[in-house]
């Protein structure tokens, strides 16, 4: 239909005509020629054509592609964003969870104090009304002494078989101030009665004081009660022997206005009796009738001591010994204690001076040995404890990298984590609002016990004893002796 145009030499053109550059797409590729103007024809035209229809074509993918690369970008962001979001609201819920359980003891404290100063007013009430019937009206010190017996012992049995603790109440000095009051209120003018109860008094009661390690912890009643049983039978005896007149003792207490001096034997002797009559109640009673239930593990004060000194000489031998023996041993010691104990016992009946001093220092005892418990157990323990919350809180603050709410956070990836900055102002901001309430609670705490605050530095370090480098030897022998107050119960 069209005539083929003649050909031309590489690079010269149709005489007299004009030449045009015309671009023809074949395919894939754009190919462009030299074609005289006057030669195009209509197939090079809708080539033309076709090459818009693609170049629009290729637009439209890259747009579409990077519709994609954005949508995928902000998906990333997001991701990364709920990820940091997460790990704050992380970090958040530990500070305040920690908060809470810090302020939830600090309640129970508040509760637990209630009751616990109470019954401080009421141990110091005590002391001071005995003081104060000692001097002035010493003839009724014994009615004092027993109505202190009748309220304390009933909560005493109570709080012991709660805890099993019901065979300590079969020790020897509950039978020594039941023997009191029967000689108070029954047999007051028996002499030997009298010899044998101030001889067990000021003998193995009041020197329990010292071995056994009473504690006169006026806020607790389990405590004062300890140190009462084993401190007033002595001052009762006292008072009636040196503090009353003669008229009253010759006319209430017979027995003891008959017994001017303790012979050493008669008293020994006297002593030993009672002390023989105890033992086999005990043991027939507790040793051999409640031996399934000491084995299944309730405790008495041969097994307390038993396993308290089974790492020295005189526990080592004991212990190897076979059981009827190592029960008979037993009670030797104890005995021949009691016989070394009661030695002392003529100076000290001689002597109002001397009788003073002695139940005196032996008050003095139990009263240092409760300051003990309160510097060494409870200041201390509640010092640890504290210290180490602050040193927590200090660590949490100052730490670049928080370092426990993030333990449990999923996994990402290198590119992830050099986009999740912890230490900006985001991170800083809830770090703070998270912490600031728990460091209200801290320094009030402080200030109401003394404590000494743990200081700061802006090198990610807190200092203080609850840092790990503070020393925590005070506080483990702390808790070892409150475990002694608890378990040493006093016969």
């Amino acid at each position: 239909m069209f005539e083929s145009s003649p050909e031309f030499p590489e690079g010269s053109s149709s005489p007299g005509k004009e030449s045009t550059a015309s671009s023809i797409y074949d395919g894939d590729e754009l190919t462009s020629i030299d074609v005289p103007i006057d030669r195009l024809s209509v197939l090079d035209v809708m080539d033309n054509l076709a090459l818009t229809t693609k170049l629009n074509r290729i637009n439209s993918k890259v747009w579409k592609k990077g519709g994609e690369i954005k949508g995928m970008a902000i998906r990333q962001r997001d991701r990364v964003l709920k990820g940091r979001e997460e790990d704050i609201d992380r970090y958040k819920k530990r500070l305040l969870n920690a908060l809470n359980t810090f302020e939830t003891k600090l309640e129970d404290a508040k509760i637990v104090s209630q009751r616990e100063k109470i019954m401080f007013s009421f141990g110091l009430g005590n002391v001071f009304l005995s003081g104060l019937i000692i001097g002035a009206h010493p003839e009724w010190f014994h009615v004092w002494y027993s109505v202190q017996l009748c309220y304390l012992m009933p909560i005493r049995i109570y709080s012991y078989r709660k805890r099993a603790y019901q065979y300590f109440l079969a020790d020897l000095c509950y039978f020594v101030n039941l023997l009191l009051i029967t000689w108070l209120w029954v047999f007051p003018s028996s002499p030997r009665l009298f010899l044998s109860c101030y001889c067990l008094s000021y003998g193995t009661l009041s020197w329990a004081v010292i071995t056994w390690r009473n504690s006169l912890v006026l806020h607790s009643i389990e405590k004062t009660t300890s140190s009462l049983i084993h401190v007033l039978p002595a001052v009762v005896l006292h008072c009636i022997h040196f503090r009353i007149s003669d008229e009253f003792k010759d006319t209430r207490f017979p027995g003891a206005a008959k017994l001017e001096s303790i012979n050493l034997k008669d008293g020994f002797i006297w002593a030993t009796v009672w002390y023989f009559i105890w033992q086999t109640f005990y043991h027939v009673f507790i040793t051999i009738r409640r031996q399934e239930k000491i084995k299944a593990g309730h405790m008495t004060s041969f097994e307390w001591l038993r396993r308290s000194y089974k790492d020295t000489a005189l526990g080592k031998f004991v212990n190897s010994l076979p059981e009827p023996a190592s029960v008979l041993a037993f009670t030797m010691i104890q005995f021949g204690y009691q016989l070394l104990t009661m030695l002392p016992c003529p100076i000290w009946y001689r002597s109002k001076y001397l009788s003073g001093i002695f139940v005196f220092a032996i008050f003095m005892v139990a009263s240092y040995n409760g300051a003990t418990y309160y510097i060494d157990v409870f200041g201390r323990r509640f010092q640890k404890d504290l210290n180490k919350l602050q040193s927590d809180v200090a660590t949490w603050h100052n730490s670049s990298t928080p370092p426990s709410p993030l333990v449990d956070a999923p996994k990402k990836s290198d590119s992830d984590v050099d986009r999740l900055d912890l230490t900006d102002s985001a991170m800083t901001t809830a770090t703070e609002d998270a912490i600031k309430p728990l460091r209200h609670s801290i320094n009030d705490a402080t200030i109401a016990f003394n404590v000494p605050v743990v200081s700061e530095n802006r090198n990610g370090s807190g200092n203080g004893n609850g840092n790990g480098n503070g020393k925590e030897g005070d506080a483990g022998i702390a808790s070892e002796t409150e475990d002694e107050f608890q378990f040493k119960k006093e016969n």
